[in-house]
């Protein structure tokens, strides 16, 4: 497995960590490995958040002029067959 050896790490941050490890009952590994995981997920959920809405706006020319009200009526519509 591999490790990570991180220095000079602001002793305020030091301080929180600890803390939180306490409060979940965790070693100070086990907790920032944790809290890794969670930073490094949140980042990727974004980063597909704004690849998608880069893809979505690839579309908007297709929609120039096309109402909101248009496209709820459309869709009522077909419910409706």
């Amino acid at each position: 497995m591999p490790t990570l050896q991180i220095r000079d790490i602001p002793q305020d941050l030091y301080d929180r960590l600890v803390i939180s490890a306490e409060e979940n009952r965790r070693s100070l590994t086990q907790q920032a490995i944790v809290l890794l995981e969670v930073a490094v997920n949140e980042e990727a959920k974004a980063r597909l958040k704004k690849e998608s809405l880069n893809r979505l706006r690839q579309f908007k020319p297709f929609f120039n002029g096309v109402k909101t009200e248009d496209i709820v009526q459309t869709i009522r519509d077909d419910r409706d067959r």
